[in-house]
């Protein structure tokens, strides 16, 4: 079944995960997080290179100053891992490294 998902809907699987509204890369982005493991999915909204977690290159960003806007509102989140779509996994203080992109210029 197809539907549109709400930004903060809280879907019944794996014990909850929360739709989180992320515009930047694409209009209708979405990260997923899941609280109890403290996991986000990222998309595209970041990616891993080596041991780093940063932001997509901007040739692949639709809106810079959404991408940014919706990286604050992640760093909201307490987040110890962040999967991305094509780079990886990166684990550790996630939060905290992504309110550092968040205030890069």
């Amino acid at each position: 079944m197809d539907r549109t998902l709400a930004d903060g809907e809280l879907l019944p699987n794996c014990g909850g995960i929360t739709v989180i509204f992320t515009p930047g890369h694409t209009p209708g982005h979405i990260c997923l997080y899941h609280e109890t493991s403290k996991t986000l999915i990222a998309g595209d909204a970041l990616r891993v290179q080596g041991p780093a977690l940063v932001k997509p290159p901007a040739r692949y960003t639709s809106d810079p100053f959404m991408a940014t806007e919706s990286l604050r509102k992640l760093a909201c989140y307490d987040i110890e891992a962040v999967i991305c779509y094509h780079s990886g996994l990166f684990e550790g203080k996630a939060s905290r490294r992504i309110a550092e992109l968040a205030e890069e210029i």
